[in-house]
């Protein structure tokens, strides 16, 4: 009878991972498994640790460690992609339902989230049975740049952007605590501008040529930390929802330019108050927009 009940849950369990591969296609998004070799090539490898064995939530399983072939057979929500995955899949469901032992399944952690080494079957079977938990081996992994759980091409993009950074200017070494996300490609080479900048004038205070690293630090310590501070006391992510607090540095500094070359008082106080009145100025701009627009 489990027999029975484990084919009819595997069909429908493929049925709706070709609904979701039609859907996909339709929408020209690709619908494959995350790859872990693709998010640690743009994050930036730095190290491994065993964690022990443990209970880990199976909605933060999202993605494989595997080779792309054994990858390909799951879909991103680790429903059953390939009709030749039934019997295995089918033997591992009659045992969770019957309460066998299985062993534990190998997983990479990255940043809370979890890569499949050995194990997709029994996550697919655990998901599709309404578990919430598997026991895992888990291998801590460390990486230059943050990854999140849904690492689309763009997220790439900015982890490479950040890995290059970081491996450039050293911070996650010097500055361990630091975490300069930025939500826009690009902002990154302008922040490095910054710190090239200040790494010429530290220069010249100090009449000496001074280390990249050590002027990251230094410009950490006493450009971005303060304006990062004034725009936490304004509570300005609040107000700005979808900004980080890099992407506010970024701004921040480029009315503080502006000020500056018009001749206006500047600093990081009236350029704050200049992006928070431009924001503002925006937002009821748009919200005028929206009544005029008679399909709103």
């Amino acid at each position: 009878m489990e027999t029975i009940r484990a084919r009819e849950d595997f069909d429908s369990a493929r049925f709706k991972a070709f609904r979701r591969a039609i859907s996909a296609a339709l929408t020209r998004r690709k619908e494959r498994l995350l790859s872990l070799d693709r998010v640690l090539a743009a994050a930036g490898l730095e190290g491994k640790s065993f964690g022990g064995v443990q209970e880990i939530p199976l909605d933060r399983v999202v993605g494989s460690a595997a080779a792309d072939a054994k990858a390909q057979d799951f879909d991103p929500a680790f429903l059953p992609a390939n009709r030749r995955l039934r019997d295995r899949w089918t033997r591992i469901y009659t045992a969770m339902v019957e309460g066998d032992e299985l062993p534990p399944i190998d997983v990479y952690k990255l940043d809370d989230y979890y890569y499949v080494i050995d194990g997709h079957h029994r996550v697919s079977v655990a998901r599709s049975l309404g578990r919430q938990e598997i026991n895992a081996r888990v291998i801590e992994v460390k990486t230059r740049a943050p990854v999140g759980s849904h690492v689309d091409g763009a997220a790439l993009l900015r982890a490479g952007e950040y890995s290059a950074f970081l491996d450039t200017t050293q911070l996650h070494r010097t500055r361990p605590e630091a975490r300069l996300e930025c939500s826009r490609l690009g902002r990154y080479d302008e922040i490095l501008k910054h710190i090239l900048g200040h790494r010429y004038f530290l220069g010249l205070e100090q009449g000496r040529e001074v280390p990249l690293a050590e002027a990251a630090a230094s410009w950490y310590d006493n450009v971005y930390t303060p304006i990062i501070k004034l725009i936490r006391k304004y509570r300005v992510l609040e107000l700005m929802p979808g900004w980080t607090e890099a992407d506010l540095y970024v701004e921040v500094t480029r009315r503080w330019l502006q000020l500056s070359q018009e001749g206006a008082p500047s600093g990081p106080d009236p350029a704050l108050h200049a992006l928070l009145d431009e924001e503002s100025r925006g937002f009821w701009a748009r919200r005028r927009a929206l009544k005029l627009d008679p399909e709103s």
